[in-house]
């Protein structure tokens, strides 16, 4: 029988063996009691499967609890999408294997989100932790741990087309309507972009204020490798949004968003060599009449494909 208050927490872990059993720990502390916890191995080459199996050995769980083991690594919009489909909860967490939930994260997202039955997801603030070991605030907060500014969400589809402006681990789905939607995008290498864009454009969102999740920055992170000299596995998947995005746009501003969201991809597909996408970019710059010296001169560096990325490697 379907809950419409059960929350599932999908946790896929790839090579995430120094973090894995924390993870799992941090579901495990959640202060919201009617959940489930999906844990998928994706066919990790490290310890990650060996942990997983030595958390649960170590715990009296009073929730559901289901595993999967792959012999191999699958494509993770592919794969998120098999695990959701087959469950039946209200609300959904996609949780990386290196990510940790704080024990009020579920409890205060779904209070939100259960006010309105017609918005497609909640997101709060997150902290982020470095290699360095910094831990910084996704929002700024000043002194006293308050927004320094609102987070506004009156046209957030307009917004996500020029940036990046939500921390994706801190999202709670409501599951209905990311199924009625299809999930992820299985031909895309990563979701948040895309499925922040499609839901935002047809549902409404939540923000809620506090501090959900701690998020890991390291080289080893998908994200590590966004704009990777010559093979970004990203960038080709951040095209396909975009022309997505062109698609669904329905008025000239929202073209002149796309149109920095394109400059600013097209600057790193530029510096890292990534020439292909770089094409894919302006082609679409011009199918919205992009203009201007910083596009004109992003073309010429395309055409004769100047090769710098020795440069943006020391750099970034």
């Amino acid at each position: 029988m379907k809950s419409s208050t059960k929350a599932t927490i999908i946790c896929i872990a790839f090579n995430h063996g120094d973090w894995i059993e924390e993870t799992l720990e941090s579901v495990r502390l959640q202060e919201y009691y009617d959940k489930e916890l999906i844990i998928v191995d994706n066919g990790s080459a490290d310890s990650t499967a060996e942990k997983i199996k030595n958390w649960l050995g170590r715990n009296e769980l009073f929730f559901p609890v289901k595993t999967i083991f792959k012999d191999q690594p699958y494509p993770y919009c592919q794969l998120f999408n098999e695990v959701l489909f087959d469950t039946h909860s209200g609300y959904v967490v996609d949780l990386s294997g290196d990510d940790i939930l704080y024990p009020e994260h579920l409890r205060k997202s779904i209070e939100e989100l259960s006010k309105n039955r017609e918005a497609a997801f909640v997101f709060s603030d997150a902290y982020i932790l470095g290699e360095n070991g910094v831990i910084n605030t996704f929002y700024k907060r000043n002194s006293f741990q308050e927004l320094e500014e609102d987070v506004e969400i009156g046209n957030l589809y307009y917004t996500l087309l020029r940036r990046n402006f939500i921390c994706s681990p801190t999202m709670v789905f409501n599951a209905g309507i990311l199924k009625k939607e299809g999930g992820y995008d299985p031909d895309l290498y990563y979701e948040d972009f895309d499925i922040q864009l499609r839901l935002a454009r047809k549902y409404p969102v939540i923000f809620s204020d506090h501090i959900g999740v701690l998020k890991r920055k390291h080289k080893r992170s998908m994200s590590a490798d966004q704009y990777k000299r010559y093979f970004s596995k990203m960038l080709p998947s951040t095209v396909k949004v975009c022309q997505k995005a062109f698609e669904m746009n329905s008025s000239q501003e929202e073209n002149e968003a796309l149109g920095e969201r394109i400059l600013y991809e097209l600057k790193h597909a530029l510096w890292s060599a990534n020439f292909q996408s770089a094409n894919s970019l302006i082609a679409l710059g011009k199918k919205i009449n992009l203009a201007g010296l910083k596009f004109n001169l992003y073309k010429i560096w395309a055409k004769y494909r100047w090769d710098i990325s020795w440069v943006y490697i020391r750099i970034t």
